[in-house]
């Protein structure tokens, strides 16, 4: 058998908005205002996916077939420290000094706030929590248990849906979460807490804490036959509303783009489709029909072209930022993961996971390089719709360029500029069309002067 690890438990810190407030280091100013709604050097046409698709040679040219897309994936879930196939975990499992992994979080998020108090929260906000945790079977081997999600599920660093902010300047950014799993996500529970309320869970792409009425146990199997249904609606809709009627009037959930779905027959517009449910009121799991418009899926995996990809990404034109799923919407690399995925490309849920394992190398940026060497190698090396380009926290899709200036389509928080008096801080907090020159007045400079490395993914 293949041996298996499991991914360690991670978090992220990302800088997201605050008031204003003064810096008493260094006695300057620091500003957050909102972002221009119209970039200077991007026209109002540049907004449409038909404008760069027009630039493209031949937009419908299959870039990879079924075949080479199962080889890419094959190569990214190799390296599993960023994907984990559930349906093939062993069903026993013990991990060294997970009780000091869990004290090492409770420790880092001592030092944190929750947006009531001014002073840090302190060990003692933990205590409840410590209280129900079983640090021996922490410490022993378990007997994996597998389960689905039956909703949106917050996978979380700590069992506690409480926010915690490392600053009081950040308290729109709750460093609890870790990501979001859109409804049929397969996981392996671990541990659980004493109370039964949460559970400790290794998802595809990303572990942490679930609560238990998110999920539904079931045998690994069953797992593997709802993977190999012979028809599946691929949702390509950022947001696709699901009816547990036929009528579609009963309202259940909506799924996020890329998320896959049984279907069950197509009438009339309607995708009947298979959802997983907890079966008579208990813990297992079952299924039922649900009800979904054709117009927001695919059957089956689009075909991997610029055009598909470009237009994809646009749907989410204007789409809010969310760090880890936050409000269900999606931050830089969950963006880049949903496009992906309404192609069959796998992609893991960070940005320097998706950097690390996904594609074919393109490129790599030196520190100092001059920003016209930086764009040249973009836009030679680079295919649009089909190039990532990365610097550690954040991940852009390239979509072409305009009087020799890279542009891509990405989900940003926002930018910095510095002036000897004062720091300002730009929001954009959306998804957005821009060229690469945002953020030159920083200290750290623009993205293009930031960028490390690019990936081609075909």
């Amino acid at each position: 058998m293949k041996k298996i690890i499991f991914p360690a438990l991670f978090f992220v810190c990302l800088f997201l908005c605050s008031c204003v407030h003064k810096n008493t280091d260094v006695m300057k100013e620091i500003m957050i205002c909102p972002a221009p709604t119209a970039f200077q050097d991007v026209d109002r046409m540049m907004k449409s996916p038909g404008y760069w698709i027009s630039k493209l040679q031949n937009p419908d040219k299959v870039m990879l077939n079924a075949k080479e897309i199962e080889a890419i994936n094959v190569k990214t879930s190799a390296n599993i420290m960023y994907i984990t196939d559930v349906q093939y975990l062993p069903d026993k499992y013990y991990r060294r000094n997970a009780a000091a992994s869990y004290t090492k979080y409770v420790n880092i998020y001592s030092r944190y706030y929750d947006g009531h108090f001014e002073k840090r929260v302190g060990k003692e906000y933990f205590d409840e929590m410590n209280k129900n945790i079983d640090y021996n079977l922490f410490d022993s081997t378990v007997n994996v248990r597998f389960a689905m999600t039956v909703q949106y599920a917050e996978l979380r660093v700590l069992p506690s849906y409480e926010p915690l902010y490392s600053s009081k300047d950040t308290l729109d950014l709750d460093r609890m979460q870790i990501t979001q799993l859109d409804l049929a996500s397969p996981v392996a529970v671990l541990y659980e807490t004493l109370d039964k309320q949460w559970y400790y869970a290794v998802s595809e792409i990303a572990e942490g804490w679930l609560r238990a009425d998110t999920i539904a146990f079931c045998s690994q199997d069953m797992i593997k036959d709802y993977k190999k249904w012979d028809k599946n609606a691929v949702i390509i809709s950022p947001k696709a509303d699901i009816y547990i009627n036929e009528e579609m009037t009963e309202f259940f959930d909506y799924v996020s783009m890329g998320t896959v779905l049984p279907i069950a027959g197509i009438k009339d517009g309607i995708a009947e489709i298979r959802i997983p449910r907890l079966k008579d009121g208990g813990t297992s799991l079952g299924f039922q029909k649900a009800f979904i418009n054709i117009s927001d899926i695919s059957v089956g995996y689009m075909k991997y072209t610029q055009r598909n990809v470009i237009q994809q990404a646009f749907k989410h034109l204007n789409s809010p930022y969310g760090w880890g799923g936050m409000n269900g919407e999606q931050d830089c690399s969950s963006f880049i993961r949903q496009i992906f995925g309404c192609f069959g490309i796998k992609f893991p849920r960070n940005s320097t996971g998706q950097i690390k394992s996904t594609g074919i190398f393109a490129g790599e940026f030196e520190k100092g390089e001059q920003e016209y060497l930086r764009s040249q190698r973009i836009i030679k090396n680079g295919i649009p719709a089909m190039t990532i380009l990365y610097f550690p926290g954040h991940i852009m899709l390239y979509v072409g360029n305009e009087d020799e200036k890279p542009y891509i389509i990405h989900s940003i928080w926002g930018y910095g500029e510095e002036t000897e008096k004062e720091s300002k801080t730009y929001l954009i907090n959306r998804v957005a069309i821009t060229s690469m020159n945002i953020g030159e007045a920083s200290k750290k400079g623009s993205l293009l002067q930031r960028v490390t490395l690019m990936k081609n993914v075909k």
